[in-house]
């Protein structure tokens, strides 16, 4: 007959038991978690790593596309240049306010220098970008109309002016002893500028 274990033996092979049910949690518990953790590391590592070979291989490329921004701004010129609309009816608007800011920023009454009309009319030589102009008709004293032109000329974005026509204004007193007045001009041009918007031009006006 087999011996039958004492009551000392069954609780060392319990204790054991206990030892290892203990061991078991606390690797769950402590080192699964950090296994775990180790893993996600390491695949966080890679993936910085291979996003560092892609900035690297992107910075590398920095030069050429500056070089390439300085071509294209030697080409169309820098934004600056151009008005700040978007369409034909927001740079008419943009280029009327423009214009009436010039003639206020050079006069000290309405009287000096007024615009008459500015009338929109359609760009009928179609350029590289879509054109907005205002054939203005003005009536100014010869040293106000000088002032608004060299405003126009050094005015940002771009101002251009065509058809300049400039005539004197005969002004008659009708008392001898009323004081001279300034010499007042009629003057015409036609006032342009540019938006920032590239013209497709058709197969059909290409001929």
């Amino acid at each position: 007959m087999a011996a039958i274990p004492n009551n000392a033996e069954m609780g060392r092979w319990y204790a054991l038991l206990v030892l290892l049910v203990f061991l078991s949690l606390i690797y769950f518990m402590v080192f699964q978690s950090f296994t775990t953790d180790h893993s996600l590391l390491n695949e966080e590592i890679v993936d910085l790593e291979e996003n560092r070979q892609e900035f690297t291989e992107l910075a590398e490329l920095i030069p050429e596309l500056q070089r390439r921004i300085n071509a294209v701004k030697e080409t169309v010129g820098d934004n600056t240049s151009f008005l700040t609309a978007d369409s034909y009816n927001l740079g008419t608007a943009e280029l009327t306010r423009t214009l009436k800011r010039i003639v206020a920023d050079n006069t000290d009454v309405t009287t000096e220098c007024q615009t008459v009309s500015n009338t929109p009319s359609k760009d009928r030589d179609l350029d590289q970008f879509e054109k907005i102009i205002l054939k203005v008709r003005m009536r100014c004293q010869y040293e106000k109309m000088v002032a608004v032109l060299l405003d126009v000329e050094n005015h940002v974005p771009h101002l251009f002016i065509d058809n300049l026509q400039l005539e004197q204004r005969v002004t008659r007193r009708s008392r001898r002893n009323t004081k001279p007045t300034h010499p007042m001009l009629e003057v015409r041009f036609d006032l342009y500028a540019y938006m920032n918007k590239p013209i497709k031009v058709k197969n059909n006006d290409k001929k």
